[in-house]
């Protein structure tokens, strides 16, 4: 799935502020907009468009390694990038671009 690169950032401004909100924190858009790219990647690669949120965070969690995010506690956990995966599953739907995930 592509969006144009204006309503993807629209999509990251919306995620980030949702999920800090949701979760009493500070998320960055630019993480949500790094995470969305890598996500199209992962789809890509692995030939699998409606691969889970579960494994979908345990395949992004070396790509954001490898660009010096901090995932440990207190900083960028898995449960706060599956709550980005379901944020921007509600933007997709709200932009008329609904996908499919497995559960």
């Amino acid at each position: 799935m592509s969006m144009d690169k204006k309503l993807s950032e629209e999509g990251a401004d919306w995620i980030a502020e949702m999920v800090s909100e949701d979760l009493g924190g500070f998320v960055p858009a630019e993480l949500v907009d790094l995470i969305m790219e890598f996500e199209l990647q992962i789809r890509a690669s692995e030939n699998d468009p409606e691969m889970s949120h579960t494994m979908m965070t345990e395949k992004l969690i070396p790509f954001l390694e490898a660009e010096g995010v901090p995932l440990k506690e207190g900083a960028l956990t898995p449960a706060v990038i599956g709550e980005i995966l379901f944020w921007e599953d509600e933007f997709y739907s709200m932009a008329g671009q609904s996908r499919k995930i497995r559960s």
